[in-house]
């Protein structure tokens, strides 16, 4: 299941990087990430007590004995993100976590950039982090909130368990 994860991480990084490096000329008005397996590893269910401060050393926000860190390429392409040629794209993440509380204090602590310090929080326009199906209620929550209609949104998820873009 780990190999699984980390070959469908890779290539969710992979279609971001295309897409962010400006080989499409028209760019989405939303892009929504899902977190657990898309952005960062390990996932919230999988950690053994709650999220707390981001170690520069270990790169990651500290979880008792677990680090929460951004996938390589999930941090290139939020580093990306911070270009100027990207401001009036926005960014959602959409995340059925079962630990909402875990994925809001990663999202705060993990650091994009060091000068200016950018974290992913600060990148993120819309948050829907919930139990939830994504494509019954994260999705309309975010259309109502950014009255992008969803024909403007980009979705990235890896979910191996069910099928949450067919669901969007």
């Amino acid at each position: 299941a780990r190999v699984i994860e980390q070959v469908v991480a890779r290539r969710v990084e992979a279609r971001c990087a295309t897409l962010l490096l400006g080989r499409h000329l028209h760019l989405p008005r939303l892009l929504v990430f899902d977190l657990d397996a898309c952005l960062w590893t390990p996932e919230m269910f999988e950690l053994s007590s709650a999220p707390t401060k981001y170690d520069a050393a270990a790169g990651g926000v500290r979880a008792g004995s677990e680090c929460v860190r951004l996938f390589p390429g999930a941090l290139a392409v939020l580093r990306r993100l911070t270009d100027p040629a990207f401001s009036a794209v926005k960014i959602a993440v959409a995340s059925s976590t079962t630990e909402p509380a875990f994925a809001a204090t990663c999202l705060d602590q993990l650091v994009v950039t060091d000068e200016p310090r950018v974290t992913v929080a600060d990148l993120v326009d819309y948050r829907e982090i919930y139990p939830a199906n994504k494509g019954r209620r994260h999705f309309p929550a975010l259309q109502r909130e950014s009255n992008i209609p969803f024909s403007e949104m980009i979705f990235f998820d890896d979910c191996t368990y069910g099928d949450n873009c067919r669901d969007v």
